[in-house]
């Protein structure tokens, strides 16, 4: 019998930073490809931090992006895959999908982010037949997964489609119930809070026992060079941003309290943006700031703030993170963004108020406070 080997679909730096992890706890006695798909409107931009990493054997790209397909060819794909489920031969279509960019053959192991993408999806559907490991998205892992589109998301094209797509069993945009999920084995990074457990098994994200931790630490610092030459001493204040485009179609006037909140409150501030952020803030001339590359996950920082006020523009999943190191951070609310989002055709819905200060209590006790902007 041959060497096992393992596909891990890459498309962003918390996703990769993730997979190193995971490699350095169970991964290393096998070879590894990386599938490296579009980030948004970034591409395939970590395909050259795969390459750093030097832990895969082959590294894959493609500019395919379902989100980016012309309305035809999506109506065209959807008639496919529904074709597919009646007919029974949901598990054939996936395979005839990741076989456009693999040899699926090749592998008994497929890592992914998230069940919500298409290709991601295809994986995850696929987890009778392989093994099928699934990493933490991020905060909406620990959201309910309800099996109905409800009041808020009536009319949301986004969750319509999601609902249907999440109903076939290929994907779930939007966080619907998925019921391939219980092939797969989720890792997250506080089992005890996950509301929806329909998986297989549930394991601890960043695990101590089994983890080579000086491996990891080697890795990082081939892959991400700039951690070690920055000089966090004299930085007072990190930001770390959110896409406020994901919520409303015209984010301009929230930014720009958070550009006001920084002019008059910090002095030397590092921004990290989070990786589909576009947008370029301009403070006061009295804040001097860095940027650093948004392709460097948040989780990867941490170790460096101590000491450091840490604003995080609504919720993030660093916030998981944060008692481990022993952070605190502001959580910065936006008045009015939650009901904005809630008429915005967009792809996801704000936090109210009251759910992000829940948030916080649940998942950062004692490690927060709220400033309301």
């Amino acid at each position: 019998m041959g060497e096992k080997k393992g596909l891990a679909v890459i498309y962003d730096p918390h996703n990769l930073y993730q997979f190193l992890w995971y490699y350095c706890n169970r991964g290393a006695g096998r070879k590894w490809d990386a599938l490296c798909l579009p980030n948004g409107s970034k591409g395939e931009y970590m395909h050259s931090f795969c390459e750093s990493a030097g832990v895969f054997d082959r590294i894959i790209t493609s500019d395919n992006n379902f989100d980016a397909l012309p309305a035809l060819k999506k109506v065209s794909m959807v008639f496919g895959m529904f074709f597919h489920f009646i007919t029974g031969r949901r598990a054939a279509y996936c395979r005839k999908m990741l076989n456009r960019y693999v040899v699926l053959d090749d592998y008994d192991e497929l890592v992914v982010i998230a069940d919500v993408g298409i290709v991601s999806g295809a994986c995850v559907a696929l987890g009778k037949e392989k093994d099928v490991i699934i990493l933490e998205d991020g905060i909406s892992d620990y959201g309910k997964r309800p099996k109905f589109i409800g009041r808020v998301k009536f009319f949301s094209l986004y969750s319509w489609q999601g609902y249907f797509l999440s109903l076939m069993g290929y994907c779930s945009p939007g966080w619907f119930y998925l019921r391939t999920d219980r092939n797969c084995i989720k890792y997250c990074s506080q089992p005890d809070k996950m509301q929806y457990t329909g998986y297989r098994e549930i394991r601890q994200l960043y695990e101590e026992e089994g983890t080579d931790w000086t491996q990891f630490r080697q890795i990082l610092s081939t892959v991400y060079p700039k951690l070690n030459s920055f000089d966090f001493d004299h930085v007072d204040t990190v930001l770390l941003t959110r896409p406020l485009g994901d919520y409303v179609s015209s984010p301009e006037k929230y930014n720009k309290r958070i550009e006001q909140y920084v002019t008059e409150n910090c002095g030397v501030l590092l921004i990290k943006k989070h990786p589909r952020e576009q947008i370029a803030y301009e403070f006061g001339p009295n804040v001097s700031c860095t940027e650093i590359d948004s392709s460097v996950p948040a989780e990867a920082l941490l170790p460096y703030l101590k000491g450091k006020d840490i604003l995080i523009v609504t919720t993030s999943a660093v916030m998981l993170y944060l008692k481990a190191h022993g952070l605190k951070c502001k959580m910065i609310l936006l008045d009015g963004l939650y009901e904005e989002s809630l008429t915005s055709n967009s792809m996801f819905r704000a936090l109210s108020m009251k759910a992000a200060q829940e948030f916080g209590e649940r998942y950062c006790s004692d490690c927060f406070e709220t400033v309301v902007l």
